[in-house]
Protein backbone atom coordinates (compact mmCIF):
# COMPACT_ATOMS: atom_id res chain seq x y z
CA UNK A 1 0.00 0.00 0.00
CA UNK A 2 1.27 3.72 -0.91
CA UNK A 3 1.43 4.15 3.16
CA UNK A 4 3.39 1.16 3.87
CA UNK A 5 7.25 2.21 4.83
CA UNK A 6 9.99 0.39 3.77
CA UNK A 7 12.59 -1.18 5.56
CA UNK A 8 15.39 2.06 4.87
CA UNK A 9 12.62 4.55 5.66
CA UNK A 10 11.48 2.30 9.01
CA UNK A 11 14.83 3.10 10.37
CA UNK A 12 14.93 6.68 9.56
CA UNK A 13 11.78 6.94 11.58
CA UNK A 14 13.10 5.09 14.66
CA UNK A 15 16.64 6.23 14.73
CA UNK A 16 16.22 9.81 13.39
CA UNK A 17 12.67 11.02 13.40
CA UNK A 18 11.21 9.27 16.77
CA UNK A 19 14.17 10.40 18.54
CA UNK A 20 14.62 14.35 16.84
CA UNK A 21 10.72 14.96 18.04
CA UNK A 22 11.44 13.63 21.85
CA UNK A 23 14.47 15.81 21.88
CA UNK A 24 13.36 18.85 20.36
CA UNK A 25 9.72 18.55 20.90
CA UNK A 26 7.02 20.98 19.87
CA UNK A 27 6.36 24.25 21.79
CA UNK A 28 3.11 24.42 23.63
CA UNK A 29 1.55 27.21 22.06
CA UNK A 30 2.12 25.49 18.20
CA UNK A 31 0.38 22.25 19.30
CA UNK A 32 -3.43 22.54 17.97
CA UNK A 33 -4.89 22.51 21.15
CA UNK A 34 -4.11 25.74 21.43
CA UNK A 35 -6.05 27.20 18.91
CA UNK A 36 -7.67 29.49 21.37
CA UNK A 37 -4.84 31.68 22.31
CA UNK A 38 -1.91 33.29 19.62
CA UNK A 39 -0.41 32.72 17.40
CA UNK A 40 -2.95 29.83 16.56
CA UNK A 41 -6.10 31.64 17.33
CA UNK A 42 -7.53 32.83 14.19
CA UNK A 43 -8.58 36.45 13.78
CA UNK A 44 -10.85 36.80 11.02
CA UNK A 45 -14.38 35.01 10.81
CA UNK A 46 -13.36 33.51 7.63
CA UNK A 47 -12.96 29.40 7.00
CA UNK A 48 -10.73 27.91 4.21
CA UNK A 49 -10.14 24.33 3.05
CA UNK A 50 -6.92 23.29 3.23
CA UNK A 51 -5.41 23.24 -0.15
CA UNK A 52 -6.26 27.22 -0.63
CA UNK A 53 -4.06 27.81 2.87
CA UNK A 54 -1.31 25.14 1.56
CA UNK A 55 -0.81 25.47 -2.24
CA UNK A 56 1.47 27.12 -4.13
CA UNK A 57 -0.20 27.05 -7.26
CA UNK A 58 -0.09 30.48 -8.12
CA UNK A 59 2.93 32.92 -7.03
CA UNK A 60 0.77 35.67 -5.47
CA UNK A 61 -2.54 33.61 -4.66
CA UNK A 62 -5.11 35.02 -6.40
CA UNK A 63 -6.90 31.56 -6.96
CA UNK A 64 -7.86 32.18 -3.61
CA UNK A 65 -9.04 35.13 -3.87
CA UNK A 66 -10.55 34.49 -7.37
CA UNK A 67 -12.49 31.33 -5.32
CA UNK A 68 -13.21 32.66 -2.10
CA UNK A 69 -14.34 36.10 -2.58
CA UNK A 70 -15.32 36.46 -6.55
CA UNK A 71 -16.87 32.88 -6.09
CA UNK A 72 -14.93 31.53 -9.54
CA UNK A 73 -15.52 28.07 -10.13
CA UNK A 74 -12.45 27.66 -11.73
CA UNK A 75 -11.61 24.85 -14.80
CA UNK A 76 -10.22 21.41 -13.90
CA UNK A 77 -6.92 20.89 -15.34
CA UNK A 78 -5.49 17.32 -15.79
CA UNK A 79 -3.14 17.13 -12.86
CA UNK A 80 -6.29 17.86 -10.35
CA UNK A 81 -8.36 15.25 -12.03
CA UNK A 82 -5.76 12.69 -12.17
CA UNK A 83 -5.17 13.81 -8.17
CA UNK A 84 -8.92 13.39 -7.64
CA UNK A 85 -9.32 9.95 -9.25
CA UNK A 86 -6.36 8.60 -7.90
CA UNK A 87 -7.62 9.66 -4.47
CA UNK A 88 -10.82 7.71 -4.65
CA UNK A 89 -9.61 4.49 -6.10
CA UNK A 90 -7.19 4.22 -2.76
CA UNK A 91 -10.10 5.35 -0.41
CA UNK A 92 -12.61 2.68 -2.11
CA UNK A 93 -9.42 0.07 -2.49
CA UNK A 94 -8.81 0.52 1.23
CA UNK A 95 -12.83 0.33 1.99
CA UNK A 96 -12.76 -2.99 0.66
CA UNK A 97 -8.92 -3.83 2.39
CA UNK A 98 -11.69 -3.11 5.82
CA UNK A 99 -13.67 -5.75 4.83
CA UNK A 100 -11.39 -8.49 3.90
CA UNK A 101 -12.21 -8.23 0.04
CA UNK A 102 -8.89 -8.17 -1.60
CA UNK A 103 -10.17 -8.78 -5.21
CA UNK A 104 -12.57 -6.14 -5.84
CA UNK A 105 -13.27 -5.29 -9.55
CA UNK A 106 -11.97 -2.27 -10.32
CA UNK A 107 -13.72 -1.81 -13.43
CA UNK A 108 -16.84 -2.31 -12.10
CA UNK A 109 -16.48 0.46 -10.06
CA UNK A 110 -14.93 2.79 -11.57
CA UNK A 111 -17.96 2.68 -14.34
CA UNK A 112 -20.54 3.71 -11.77
CA UNK A 113 -18.51 6.55 -10.05
CA UNK A 114 -19.79 10.32 -11.47
CA UNK A 115 -16.52 12.27 -11.34
CA UNK A 116 -17.52 15.21 -12.75
CA UNK A 117 -15.71 17.59 -14.51
CA UNK A 118 -12.68 15.75 -15.44
CA UNK A 119 -10.17 16.84 -17.95
CA UNK A 120 -7.07 15.44 -19.83
CA UNK A 121 -6.38 11.95 -21.04
CA UNK A 122 -8.97 10.03 -19.71
CA UNK A 123 -8.25 6.45 -20.56
CA UNK A 124 -4.67 7.37 -19.26
CA UNK A 125 -6.30 8.60 -15.80
CA UNK A 126 -8.08 5.34 -15.28
CA UNK A 127 -4.79 3.10 -16.30
CA UNK A 128 -3.15 5.09 -13.20
CA UNK A 129 -5.98 5.02 -11.22
CA UNK A 130 -6.67 1.13 -11.71
CA UNK A 131 -2.53 0.71 -11.17
CA UNK A 132 -2.86 2.15 -7.88
CA UNK A 133 -6.31 0.53 -6.79
CA UNK A 134 -4.03 -2.66 -7.53
CA UNK A 135 -0.97 -1.95 -5.54
CA UNK A 136 -2.86 -0.80 -2.59
CA UNK A 137 -4.79 -4.21 -2.33
CA UNK A 138 -1.64 -6.28 -3.24
CA UNK A 139 0.36 -4.90 -0.49
CA UNK A 140 -2.17 -4.49 1.99
CA UNK A 141 -3.07 -8.44 1.42
CA UNK A 142 0.41 -9.42 1.59
CA UNK A 143 0.74 -7.43 4.96
CA UNK A 144 -2.78 -9.16 6.50
CA UNK A 145 -1.68 -12.75 4.87
CA UNK A 146 1.53 -12.22 7.06
CA UNK A 147 0.07 -10.88 10.22
CA UNK A 148 -2.78 -13.67 9.80
CA UNK A 149 0.30 -16.25 9.79
CA UNK A 150 2.42 -14.70 12.70
CA UNK A 151 -0.97 -14.27 15.24
CA UNK A 152 -2.38 -17.75 15.85
CA UNK A 153 -4.64 -16.31 18.37
CA UNK A 154 -5.91 -13.28 17.09
CA UNK A 155 -8.94 -12.87 14.93
CA UNK A 156 -9.23 -11.83 11.28
CA UNK A 157 -11.01 -8.27 12.36
CA UNK A 158 -7.79 -8.01 14.75
CA UNK A 159 -5.00 -8.78 12.22
CA UNK A 160 -7.13 -5.71 9.74
CA UNK A 161 -6.42 -3.29 12.19
CA UNK A 162 -3.03 -3.59 13.27
CA UNK A 163 -2.03 -4.82 9.42
CA UNK A 164 -3.72 -1.68 7.66
CA UNK A 165 -3.53 0.47 10.58
CA UNK A 166 -4.92 3.60 8.51
CA UNK A 167 -7.88 6.03 8.88
CA UNK A 168 -8.13 6.95 5.14
CA UNK A 169 -9.92 9.79 4.16
CA UNK A 170 -11.13 10.56 7.74
CA UNK A 171 -13.77 13.29 8.16
CA UNK A 172 -12.47 15.79 10.81
CA UNK A 173 -13.32 19.44 11.23
CA UNK A 174 -10.97 21.73 10.97
CA UNK A 175 -13.10 25.23 12.20
CA UNK A 176 -10.85 25.62 15.51
CA UNK A 177 -8.05 27.08 13.34
CA UNK A 178 -9.56 29.07 10.78
CA UNK A 179 -10.19 25.86 8.58
CA UNK A 180 -13.23 24.23 6.90
CA UNK A 181 -16.12 22.45 9.19
CA UNK A 182 -15.27 19.17 6.81
CA UNK A 183 -11.60 18.35 6.12
CA UNK A 184 -10.89 14.96 4.59
CA UNK A 185 -7.35 13.62 6.26
CA UNK A 186 -5.93 11.59 3.72
CA UNK A 187 -3.95 8.94 6.35
CA UNK A 188 -3.43 8.75 9.72
CA UNK A 189 -1.30 5.83 10.86
CA UNK A 190 -2.87 5.32 14.30
CA UNK A 191 -0.21 2.62 14.87
CA UNK A 192 2.66 5.05 14.53
CA UNK A 193 1.05 8.24 14.71
CA UNK A 194 1.86 9.63 11.42
CA UNK A 195 0.27 11.86 9.46
CA UNK A 196 0.09 11.32 5.68
CA UNK A 197 -0.61 12.90 2.41
CA UNK A 198 -0.74 11.77 -1.38
CA UNK A 199 0.53 14.05 -4.02
CA UNK A 200 -0.39 12.89 -7.46
CA UNK A 201 2.05 13.46 -11.10
CA UNK A 202 4.32 15.33 -9.74
CA UNK A 203 7.81 14.95 -7.72
CA UNK A 204 9.02 16.46 -4.74
CA UNK A 205 11.34 19.07 -5.95
CA UNK A 206 8.79 20.61 -7.72
CA UNK A 207 6.94 21.57 -5.08
CA UNK A 208 8.18 23.68 -2.25
CA UNK A 209 5.46 23.40 0.01
CA UNK A 210 4.44 20.22 -0.05
CA UNK A 211 5.07 19.59 3.85
CA UNK A 212 2.16 22.17 4.62
CA UNK A 213 -0.36 19.85 3.84
CA UNK A 214 0.63 17.10 6.47
CA UNK A 215 1.54 19.64 8.98
CA UNK A 216 -1.96 21.34 8.62
CA UNK A 217 -3.41 18.00 8.90
CA UNK A 218 -1.82 17.31 12.36
CA UNK A 219 -2.86 20.91 13.69
CA UNK A 220 -6.29 19.95 13.24
CA UNK A 221 -6.08 16.49 14.45
CA UNK A 222 -4.21 17.86 17.67
CA UNK A 223 -7.29 20.44 18.02
CA UNK A 224 -9.70 18.06 17.61
CA UNK A 225 -8.23 14.88 19.52
CA UNK A 226 -5.21 16.42 21.86
CA UNK A 227 -3.73 14.55 20.53
CA UNK A 228 0.24 14.90 19.52
CA UNK A 229 1.29 13.97 16.35
CA UNK A 230 4.89 14.67 15.34
CA UNK A 231 5.66 12.94 12.09
CA UNK A 232 4.35 13.95 8.45
CA UNK A 233 4.86 11.94 5.29
CA UNK A 234 4.33 13.06 2.03
CA UNK A 235 3.74 10.33 -0.68
CA UNK A 236 4.52 11.24 -4.43
CA UNK A 237 3.16 8.80 -6.57
CA UNK A 238 4.34 9.21 -10.30
CA UNK A 239 4.01 7.28 -13.19
CA UNK A 240 6.48 6.03 -16.04
CA UNK A 241 4.32 3.88 -18.97
CA UNK A 242 3.01 0.78 -16.92
CA UNK A 243 4.71 0.91 -13.81
CA UNK A 244 3.81 2.90 -10.88
CA UNK A 245 6.46 5.02 -8.81
CA UNK A 246 6.34 5.55 -5.14
CA UNK A 247 8.31 8.21 -2.82
CA UNK A 248 8.10 8.96 0.83
CA UNK A 249 9.25 11.57 2.68
CA UNK A 250 9.56 12.01 6.07
CA UNK A 251 9.80 14.53 8.63
CA UNK A 252 9.50 15.87 11.79
CA UNK A 253 6.56 18.52 12.08
CA UNK A 254 8.68 21.09 13.86
CA UNK A 255 8.24 24.55 15.34
CA UNK A 256 9.32 25.94 12.01
CA UNK A 257 6.50 24.18 10.02
CA UNK A 258 3.96 25.19 11.82
CA UNK A 259 4.81 28.53 12.40
CA UNK A 260 4.81 28.87 8.31
CA UNK A 261 1.51 27.03 8.32
CA UNK A 262 0.19 29.58 10.31
CA UNK A 263 1.72 32.47 8.43
CA UNK A 264 0.25 31.04 5.16
CA UNK A 265 -3.54 30.83 6.98
CA UNK A 266 -3.47 34.23 8.43
CA UNK A 267 -2.27 35.88 4.89
CA UNK A 268 -5.05 34.50 3.57
CA UNK A 269 -7.84 34.50 5.66
CA UNK A 270 -6.81 38.08 5.66
CA UNK A 271 -6.84 38.40 1.96
CA UNK A 272 -10.37 36.79 1.90
CA UNK A 273 -11.94 38.82 5.01
CA UNK A 274 -10.93 42.10 3.23
CA UNK A 275 -11.50 41.10 -0.20
CA UNK A 276 -8.21 42.16 -1.54
CA UNK A 277 -6.59 41.32 -4.70
CA UNK A 278 -3.05 40.16 -4.44
CA UNK A 279 -2.57 41.00 -7.99
CA UNK A 280 -1.84 38.41 -11.24
CA UNK A 281 1.16 36.66 -11.35
CA UNK A 282 3.27 35.75 -14.30
CA UNK A 283 2.55 31.99 -13.92
CA UNK A 284 4.84 29.23 -14.51
CA UNK A 285 2.30 26.03 -14.73
CA UNK A 286 -1.59 26.13 -15.63
CA UNK A 287 -3.91 26.42 -12.40
CA UNK A 288 -7.51 26.81 -12.75
CA UNK A 289 -7.88 29.83 -12.65
CA UNK A 290 -5.70 31.17 -15.58
CA UNK A 291 -8.74 31.80 -17.45
CA UNK A 292 -10.07 34.22 -15.45
CA UNK A 293 -6.63 35.65 -15.23
CA UNK A 294 -5.99 35.71 -18.40
CA UNK A 295 -9.91 37.31 -19.39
Amino acid sequence: MVYYLNDIEHKQLLKKLRPLSRSVGVTEELRGWSWDNSPLKPYHDVKLPMYSICSKYCPTSRDVYLKHVLKKKGEMTYPVSLGSVTHAAINEAYRQVRRKNFNPAFEEWYNVQKFENIQGNLELIKKYAGMVWKHVLTNAESKFRDALSSQPYSTEEDMIATSAPFLIEHKISGELIGCSGILSVDCYDYLHNIMFDVKTGIKKEEVNPYKLYATGYALVFESVYEVPVDVGCTVFLNFKDDRLLVERDLFHISDDLRSWWIEERDKKLEMVYEEKDPGMAECERRCMYAAECMA
